[in-house]
């Protein structure tokens, strides 16, 4: 028995040698080929395997419509591979095979570098796009096996297919010649002139039978309408009937003066008198004629003056202060009054870089609940004043501009940044303005790396201007961001990345 099982474990060695010695090697998976350019018209992502003499490889290629950035949709693809000393070999597809996917396939005679041609023709887009270093091995055993390297930037993943069905677009990061300008804090104020508090002129009480036109919160006046309708007390009335008595009287004796005078009855001196005191009462009466309704005294009202209340300015009723029914007291707010077709914005510039924008004529600025940066100069603005005296607490300089705010954007008491240029323009690398998004207070952007990878990538940044921001660090030349599209690839970034270099296989 002992000799039996010292014969069957050697037995197994020798087996399990041979086996050792005589098992395949295990092949490597090779590694597809992704390629991406841009040109005026298109942007081309291709996808392909290693290729092999003798077998057939399909090609998946991505076309994007740079007008729309949305997926060719129609169109005939022809690929063109040329390699010196061989005859150039030509494939062609009619159509997409899915929007915006044309999927050639190709089969190679003869090992070595090629210079691919897409020629694309149709009635959406036509281009020309050259790839050159197409590497076609003459075995499997030729391809190399590839080495991941790590950049050590994690990629997001945001495919062809999403990227057509959302509004998106990118930009190359490029050189810009901006205005160099100074961050202020600011603020959203009304034109004096147009901006009024309008009080109640005399005492009395708003009767809602009186005032059953009452315009609303938001409601457009103008200086011909009537606010309100006051009741005033019986002392006032008395008032108002002596002010146009003393009127009435003035005016029939200086009518009176006039004729004598005429007559040579009285002197220059005397005429003089009465048109003096004439054009007293008068300038009184005036005042309060504007504002109490003297016809009106017809039975309807019982004989009673009522004060007219009208609008200092044409403007928008911001806000009512009273109620219907309510006693009023002389000087009591009763309405205000905003016409913000101009308005002004104040800049609160540190006191340590006032000298830096003593040559100021214009300033760029955002306001709350906006993504879009405004130009005062683009609002019909102008500087106002440069402050003379420092705000003891916040150490800044008041600086003013006026400007038009045609689409009624902007609101009093909006908060705002500003920039505010210095005059002295600089050129420097930069991006748009809405590739930028804010994570807790640190600006990114997203870098279109390849077809379908993005990287989000943190940013040092500079000046702001005519919607364009330079970047210090963060990203190069020529480097793509995403300036439409972009929130939607921030979504895709929580749930989703993938180490550089892995594709996507459709």
């Amino acid at each position: 028995m002992l000799r039996y099982i010292t014969l069957s474990i050697f037995t197994c060695l020798i087996f399990m040698g041979c086996t050792d010695q005589n098992e395949p090697k295990i092949e490597h998976e090779h590694e597809a080929t992704s390629v991406t350019l841009w040109t005026k018209s298109t942007e081309l992502f291709m996808e392909y395997p290693a290729l092999v003499v003798g077998q057939e490889a399909a090609f998946a290629v991505h076309l994007s419509d740079m007008k729309d950035f949305k997926a060719v949709l129609q169109g005939k693809l022809i690929c063109i591979f040329t390699k010196d000393g061989s005859e150039p070999l030509t494939v062609v597809s009619d159509a997409p095979s899915h929007p915006g996917i044309f999927r050639p396939v190709v089969k190679f005679a003869q090992a070595g570098i090629y210079d691919m041609q897409l020629k694309l023709t149709g009635n959406q887009v036509s281009d020309n796009i050259e790839v050159p270093g197409v590497r076609v091995y003459a075995d499997e055993a030729s391809i190399p096996h590839i080495v991941e390297v790590s950049t050590g930037e994690e990629t997001i993943s945001f495919l062809k297919e999403q990227q057509w069905k959302i509004d998106f677009r990118t930009e190359p990061a490029d050189q810009h010649e901006l205005s160099a300008s100074v961050f202020a804090v600011g603020e959203i104020l009304p034109q004096p002139q147009m901006h009024a508090e309008v009080p109640a002129p005399v005492n009395g009480v708003i009767l809602a039978d009186q005032n059953a036109s009452l315009p609303s919160i938001g409601q457009w006046v103008s200086k011909r309408d009537i606010l309100a309708v006051i009741s005033p007390p019986a002392n006032t009335e008395t008032s108002f009937n002596s002010i146009r008595s003393e009127y009435l009287i003035a005016s029939s004796e200086y009518e009176r003066a006039q004729r004598l005078f005429e007559k040579k009855a009285i002197s220059q001196k005397r005429l003089e008198e009465t048109k003096l005191r004439f054009e007293a009462r008068k300038a009184g009466y005036d005042v309060v004629s504007r504002q109490v309704d003297f016809g009106n005294l017809d039975k309807k009202n019982g004989g009673v003056l009522h004060f007219h209340l009208k609008p200092p300015i044409d403007g928008f009723i911001q806000d009512i202060h009273f109620h219907l029914g309510e006693n009023v007291e002389a000087g009591k707010r009763l309405f205000t009054i905003t016409n913000p077709k101009n308005v002004l914005l104040k800049a609160h510039v540190p006191v340590a870089r006032i000298a830096q924008i003593k040559n100021t004529r214009d300033a760029s600025f955002k306001i709350e609940g906006y993504e879009q940066e405004f130009t005062v100069s683009q609002l019909n603005g102008r500087l106002v004043s440069i402050g003379s005296i420092v705000d003891e607490k916040s150490r800044t300089v008041p600086v003013l501009f006026e400007l038009d705010n045609p689409d009624k954007l902007l609101k009093i008491g909006m908060f705002a940044e500003v920039s505010v240029k210095t005059g002295d323009r600089v050129a420097t690398l930069t991006i748009p303005n809405s590739a930028i998004f804010d994570e807790d207070g640190t600006s990114v952007a997203y870098v279109h790396v390849e077809g379908e990878s993005f990287a989000k990538r943190i940013l040092t940044t500079g000046i702001t201007d005519n919607g364009y921001t330079e970047i210090l660090n963060g990203i190069s030349k020529g480097e793509r961001v995403t300036i439409v599209g972009g929130y939607q690839v921030r979504l895709a970034s929580l749930s989703t990345s993938m180490p550089q270099g892995h594709g996507h296989a459709h």
